[in-house]
């Protein structure tokens, strides 16, 4: 009866209370109820073009949508605070601003203005104006005045305003209090954490006194009980959740005497605001305050006893007194608390439920009707068993849970300022290392080797190409400017991920909960110390700039470059920063590779051993595969240049003939309605996608885009980017089609069909030029081409004596003829740079000579302009002269070399954190596979098994899977199925009585009495929309994606961009992995979501694609095998009798109103819908069934 109710909560309510959802809202035939006061709220899409804020604010009282519509029962999902969603906001907007716009004049470095905006409390100190930010009042604070234009210094300083869309949450952010960072999970109140941020200042500035061996008039803080019994003389020290009248609170502010810190200066302002923030938070604390030094000696006396650090032990499989339930040891272990506790496990889900959520758990896709059929009629004994291995054997098992460990290993593309292809954060190609983690788990590869290569691949591998992309591990860590930050990074991420191991603390000073002392945080950091980044070629695309391999080794020390282009440095030995201040280390005493002491073991000791390389490691363009690459790729120059040559002398015969014609032929007019406009049409498209880049401020390449003239006067490099006439040869056009490299725009998503053909036109529409000048330059383009092509024909044999002079200079022993070989490769490669210094010459002369005879203008602007590219040009022409002069007295080398050794220190860490010894690294991956398979961890705190972390729930079952998790292997799938068939995984969700007594025992259900419901993941949602319509594509692998084609690519969603800065909009509305830091995701519930799933194309489309699917597999008239079809497919279940019913009115009634069209109003959207709606209003009613369906809990949420 229940989910009788819910089908026609989301049938009713959607078309009652919000009929943007059922009746569509498209041009061509979308209509909406005719009566105004149902009319639908204006129509939202998932890329909401309206007010950001707006969206925030109004929306949050709309109901009736179909992911609130209809609940399930026992499941407890956790709202959103407005400081959670302000957190979120800032992680995934507010950031990636600062950075882009922001931070390069706002840092503590540079601090214009003395304004630094890295974190709240420098926001809150404010700069020479005083504070940046009002938390709470956007109107009132400077930052949004001057963002917003209605307060000077407009900001960005000398740069363009932001969009609308970026101020509106930008005081949306601050309105809701303007929130650094992701919070405390939701499970926890977000209050708490506040008291982290407040615990130094307390400990440090006021428990010596009120506290330690002092408790001065009579005050006590080590504790909120004794905090709130106040002083000697006062009771209002601190009043829960008031800070203004708290007597601390005027104290701090030096309002009352004496002032605290007593006989001491007044604390920051940012402190301050952070304890009085606390204090309104109602003062919570979660653990005693203890003075500095005496909580780490407390960690290191007590952290031997500590579960987390000695080694799991295979406890035997417990006895119980539902023996016949238990169907493997998990299922002993669960129901050994069943005992303990007074429960009795909820019987087995039916075999729809069960078949729906291996296939969501294992692939991240539901089902078809096919296979839910073909299951529920499989009678085999093994048929459950059966299907699991099939499952395990499916490749989309890969994608599904390397999309789990890519939360977990932090996998981001890179990132920086990708419109300027500036590249800071990560590397490019680090996809290769995303699909070696989705082979490694389709091949089930052992867990442990896994961690050996993505730690040290390049030691114990370092001539498999596919073992070196594991690496892409720590190169996801690189960091342009600080290498500081890069290792950081890299060894607390290492800790957390794989040993569970928190050690930011000890960073600064000893851990203040676990037995780990900041020495030897930094002696972990000097197993990384030396590594470093580079790019090898790879088989089959010899051109790094469209692709290769990026991969790490030990490298030289060198020093930072701190000019443009930068890289970080390499140092040569660690030192331990004194307070954490990389500006103060302790140079007297150099440290070495260690790990904490109380992992340390004898029988798993640190052995550090240097790995002599083989030739093809350290000097990898020397592998037989690159050759044939190479010599490819020169054959392929020789075939383009004689191509071009001939199509330009093709050219000149046609300009000669045009120039020879007598008649000249009236301009033919164009049409008004045909013209295109460079302000109106043409303007708008250059300054979205091109003008950052060339403009009267930027101009790369001395290109400028933002006027008719400047982009028929061309660029330094590349003349001349339009001709007259022939828009679709320009070579404008050209370079945003991709035909001439690099793409413009630069890295960037590339420009719409639609875009390129009206620039295409406008050039077109442009009257010819001279036929003269014409000829003049396609006879300069021939002259140029025939010395191309000198050049490439005789690049060949250049680069053919190079290769064979390396590898007899490599030889062992080194060939005899060596010194021969490479006397004939300097000839043959000095003869071919002869040539192509000669083109090159060429070249800048024809440029010269092209701006000297441009007209002087009379515009100083342009005089300016045009004066720079004569400068320009003479000096390229100078350039080309001096390097026509000069000799080479030895052959190019093909690549760059390397190191022959590596230190061998990450392999030793490697094989450390995977021997069997190590108490850590199978416990923490189990705990991540238990998550994901059942909602819920055994250890509550996935990234922190230290002292300040929280016990396991089930220790004897999580030490007897961690020995199991070893003893098969490190074997995942191993593990998976193990869970998946035990009794344990199958039960039912749901209670389906309010008043089962197991809720009165355990209503969270922390003793597995039931499965825990949970919705979908992020890209779950949207690959399963895709996957019942079938449309999804399953290709596999691959360059990311750009992130803004979630909703017309029909790829998998892992395959898209996903950085801290950019990640698909649909997938952070439903709580994507935040590629900074995710070991745990968090479930929200947001109007958004519901928008996203009933306005988005993507869930119009797909609801359309897949009725016609229905529509044609069954009768096209006919309803109820249509409402059945739709139900197995969607929901993997037929419908009740009540819901076919149900269905069938509805399916009338949308029939009914579709053919009533004078009584409906169409609604007119900005972007024409990709799959326009049914004309037909039997079928367009099917549609909104389809539509409805797709919008239910139900198929949102695995059971």
């Amino acid at each position: 009866m229940r989910k009788q109710e819910n089908f026609l909560n989301c049938v009713g309510r959607l078309a009652a209370a919000c009929p943007a959802a059922v009746v569509d809202r498209e041009p061509g035939g979308v209509y909406g109820v005719s009566n105004p006061s149902l009319r639908c709220r204006r129509s939202i899409s998932v890329c909401f073009r309206i007010n950001a804020r707006t969206v925030l604010r109004g929306l949050l009282s709309v109901a009736a949508l179909c992911l609130l519509a209809s609940r399930v029962p026992q499941a407890r999902p956790q709202a959103v605070s407005s400081e959670q969603a302000g957190r979120r906001l800032f992680t995934n907007h507010i950031q990636p601003l600062f950075e882009e716009h922001c931070l390069a004049c706002h840092k503590p470095e540079s601090k214009q203005s003395g304004l630094d905006i890295t974190s709240r409390e420098a926001l809150l100190q404010g700069g020479a104006r005083g504070s940046a930010i009002v938390p709470g009042d956007a109107a009132s604070s400077l930052l949004y005045e001057v963002v917003a234009y209605t307060e000077e210094p407009w900001m960005p300083f000398q740069a363009k305003k932001l969009s609308d869309d970026a101020i509106d949450l930008l005081g949306m952010w601050i309105d809701l209090g303007a929130p650094f960072a992701e919070g405390a999970p939701a499970s926890a109140p977000a209050a708490a954490a506040l008291f982290e941020v407040v615990r130094p200042v307390l400990e440090t500035k006021c428990l010596v006194c009120h506290g330690g061996k002092f408790k001065q008039a009579g005050l006590d803080i080590s504790t909120r009980e004794k905090l709130l019994r106040g002083s000697d003389e006062h009771q209002d020290v601190v009043i829960p959740g008031n800070a203004a009248d708290s007597l601390l609170s005027r104290k701090i502010r030096h309002e009352h005497e004496p002032g605290m810190p007593y006989q001491s200066d007044k604390l920051p302002d940012s402190d301050i605001a952070k304890l009085e923030a606390w204090i309104n938070a109602e003062a919570p604390y979660t653990a005693d305050l203890v003075l500095p030094g005496e909580l780490s000696e407390k960690a290191f006396s007590h952290g031997s006893d500590h579960w987390a650090y000695r080694k799991p032990v295979k406890n035997p499989v417990p006895e119980v007194r539902n023996g016949k339930w238990v169907r493997n040891p998990i299922d002993a272990f669960i129901a050994a608390e069943h005992d303990k506790h007074g429960l009795d496990p909820l019987p087995a889900a039916d075999r729809n439920v069960l078949v729906r959520r291996l296939y969501l758990d294992l692939l991240g896709l539901p089902p078809t009707a096919e296979q839910v059929k073909a299951f529920r009629n499989d009678t085999r004994p093994k048929a459950y068993e059966q299907l699991v291995d099939d499952l395990l054997d499916s490749p989309s098992y890969g994608e599904r849970w390397g999309r789990h460990w890519m939360d977990i290993w932090r996998y981001s593309d890179w990132y920086g300022r990708r419109s300027a292809g500036d590249i800071r954060n990560s590397q490019p190609y680090l996809w290769h290392w995303r699909d070696w983690i989705i082979e490694s788990l389709n091949k089930d590869k052992p867990y442990d080797r896994m961690i050996q290569e993505m730690l040290a691949a390049d030691e114990i591998a370092p001539t498999d190409s596919d073992a070196l992309r594991a690496t892409g591990y720590l190169v996801r860590n690189w960091f342009v400017f600080n290498r500081n930050v890069w290792v950081r990074d890299t060894v607390e991420y290492t800790a957390a991920g794989f040993l569970g191991v928190t050690m930011k603390c000890a960073r600064c000073h000893d851990h203040k909960f676990d037995p780990i002392a900041q020495e030897e945080y930094y002696k972990l950091r000097a197993f990384f110390e030396p590594h470093d980044v580079r790019t090898d070629r790879i088989r089959g695309e010899p051109n790094l700039e469209k692709d290769g391999l990026p991969r790490v080794y030990d490298a030289k020390p060198r020093a930072p470059r701190t000019m443009v282009p930068f890289y970080p440095g390499i140092f040569e030995k660690t030192y331990r920063f004194i307070g954490g201040d990389e500006n103060n280390p302790d140079k007297e005493n150099p440290l070495d590779p260690g790990i904490p002491e109380i992992l340390a073991s004898a029988s798993n000791p640190i052995e550090i051993q240097r790995v002599d390389l083989p030739l093809e490691s350290y000097y990898p363009d020397l592998r037989p595969a690159i050759h044939d690459d190479l010599l490819s790729e020169a054959r392929s120059d020789i075939s383009r240049a004689e191509a071009a040559l001939a199509k330009a002398r093709r050219e000149v015969e046609e300009a000669r003939r045009q120039a020879s014609q007598v008649v000249v032929e009236d301009a033919v007019e164009i049409p008004e309605a045909e013209k295109v406009g460079f302000r109106r049409d043409v303007k708008p498209i250059l300054e979205t996608h091109c003008t950052s880049c060339h403009s009267n401020r930027v101009a790369k390449s001395g290109l400028n885009l933002t006027s008719p003239d400047a982009i028929f006067a061309g660029g330094i490099l590349s003349g001349p980017v339009v001709i007259p006439g022939k828009g679709a040869e320009s070579p404008l056009v050209k370079s945003m089609t991709g035909e001439i490299k690099p793409r413009m725009p630069y890295r960037r998503s590339p420009l719409s069909d639609g875009k390129i053909e009206t620039i295409a036109k406008w050039i077109e529409q442009m009257p010819p030029e001279d036929p003269a000048v014409t000829l003049s330059r396609a006879e300069d383009t021939v002259r140029i081409a025939e010395r191309k092509l000198d050049w490439t024909r005789a690049n060949l044999p250049a680069l053919a004596a190079r290769i064979a002079a390396e590898k007899a200079k490599y030889a062992s022993p080194p060939a005899p003829d060596s010194d021969d070989l490479a006397k004939q490769a300097l000839d043959a490669e000095r003869h071919a740079h002869l040539l192509k210094g000669r083109v090159e010459l060429l070249d800048a002369q024809q440029r010269l000579d092209e701006v000297l005879r441009s007209p002087q203008p009379a515009d100083d602007d342009a005089r300016s302009a045009r004066e720079k590219k004569v400068a320009a040009a003479t000096k390229r022409l100078a350039q080309a002269q001096d390097a026509l002069a000069q000799a080479s007295k030895e052959y190019t080398p093909l690549g760059k070399m390397y190191p022959k050794q590596s230190t061998g220190r990450r392999t030793a860490l490697a094989r450390w954190i995977t021997d069997t010894d190590n108490p850590l690294t199978a416990r923490v991956a189990v705990n991540h596979i238990w998550m994901r398979h059942f909602g819920t961890p055994l250890v509550p705190t996935v990234a922190n098994f230290g002292l300040n972390g929280k016990p396991p729930t089930h220790p004897e079952l999580l030490d007897w899977l961690a020995v199991k998790f070893v003893e098969n292997g490190w074997s995942m799938k191993a593990l998976h199925r193990l869970i998946v068939t035990s009794n344990t995984y199958r039960m039912r969700s749901s209670a389906r009585d309010a008043d089962h007594p197991n809720l009165d025992v355990d209503a969270e259900n922390l003793w597995y009495w039931r499965m825990n419901p949970r919705r979908m993941e992020a890209e779950t949602v949207r690959d399963s929309l895709l996957h019942v319509a079938g449309e999804l594509d399953t290709k596999m692998g691959g360059p990311e994606l750009d992130e803004t084609m979630g909703e017309t690519s029909r790829r998998r969603s892992l395959y898209f961009t996903h950085t801290p800065n950019s990640q698909m909009l649909f997938l952070t509305l439903f709580d994507g992995g935040n590629a900074a830091e995710c070991y745990e995701r968090y479930e929200s519930i947001v109007p958004q979501q519901a928008l996203a799933l009933s306005n988005s194309k993507l869930s119009l489309s797909m609801a359309r694609l897949l009725t016609a699917k229905l529509i044609d597999a069954s009768e096209p008239k006919a309803t109820e095998p249509f409402i059945d079809a739709a139900f197995e497919q969607i929901l993997s279940r037929p419908p009740s009798k009540v819901e076919r019913t149900m269905s069938a009115e509805f399916l009338a009634g949308q029939s009914s109103l579709f053919q009533k069209s004078k009584q409906l109003t169409a609604f007119q959207a900005a972007d024409k819908p990709e799959v326009p709606p049914a004309t037909d209003p039997e079928t367009r009613a099917k549609e909104n069934l389809v539509h409805v369906l797709l919008n239910k809990n139900e198929f949102l949420v695995l059971r």
